[in-house]
Formats: structure tokens, C-alpha cells, sequence
């Protein structure tokens, strides 16, 4: 049997904030709300960096769809959910702040607690997209 290689040249997807239509940005972010809720729900796996950068269109020959990309764990501090935003300045803020808050002193030693897990959660991604569309909203002029 031969083996078929295709060479794409035109990109499938494009940023969101490329939509051509208002019908299309809902929809793709409805998709990727849906994403989002598929790798929770099914495989426990949150995307952590919702961006302006890794929200995408796909043109998949038959329509369009939202995408995901950049499955990492990373984070864009402009689009990070508050309570993620507040974790981190809790466990990297001021020096005497930061040693008051997560660090415990034991009764009958010097011993301290290791700083707190930063919680992220399925809630974080959702807000993290709402403030993906309010960057679209203010930053873009739209198709």
C-alpha cells in the first residue's frame, strides 16, 4: 500500500478574536465552554491558560468550532480568575505578609508548614473566557 503525505498550506485555525460574524464568536466560545467541560467531566484535566492566544476558530471544511490550544499548565496573568490571582499574591507577595499567612510556627519546635497548593478550578477557565471576550470586546473592532 502507499503511504499519502498532504502538505497544508492554509492554516485551519485562526485567533478568536478573528470571528467573522457575532454568530461565530458565540459559538466558538459556547464550543470551547463545552471543551472545557468534556476535559473536566471525562479525563479531570483543567486547561489552566484560557487566553486571547490559545482561543481559536478551526475551519474544519465543514463550518467552524471553537478550539483550545496550549494544554500546559502555565497561566496569563491579564485573564487569570480572581481567586487564582489572589492565591498567587498570597504565596508570593510581601516577604512578612506572605510568612505570616502560610507559615505556621509548631508549638514545640521551629518546624513550619510547606505554602499552600494554588487551587485551580473548572470555575477559573470559565472566568478566565469571560475575560478572553471582554478583551475581544474592548481591544477588536470585530468582522
Amino acid at each position: 500500500s502507499r503511504t499519502h503525505v498532504r502538505l497544508v498550506l492554509k492554516p485551519r485555525a485562526r485567533p478568536l478574536h478573528a470571528f467573522r460574524t457575532r454568530v461565530e464568536l458565540v459559538s466558538a466560545l459556547r464550543d470551547i465552554v463545552k471543551i472545557q467541560q468534556t476535559a473536566v467531566e471525562e479525563r479531570g484535566i483543567l486547561h489552566r491558560d484560557c487566553s486571547v492566544n490559545n482561543a481559536m476558530i478551526e475551519d474544519d471544511g465543514n463550518g467552524t468550532n471553537g478550539l483550545l490550544i496550549d494544554w500546559e499548565f502555565a497561566g496569563t496573568l491579564p485573564f487569570m480568575s480572581r481567586s487564582l490571582l489572589w492565591q498567587l499574591s498570597e504565596a508570593v507577595g510581601d516577604p512578612a505578609t506572605s510568612a505570616r499567612s502560610w507559615k505556621v510556627k509548631v508549638a514545640t519546635s521551629s518546624l513550619t508548614k510547606p505554602p499552600p497548593l494554588i487551587l485551580h478550578h473548572y470555575h477559573d477557565d470559565l472566568e478566565s473566557l469571560f475575560y478572553v471576550l471582554v478583551c475581544i470586546c474592548i481591544e477588536f473592532r470585530g468582522p
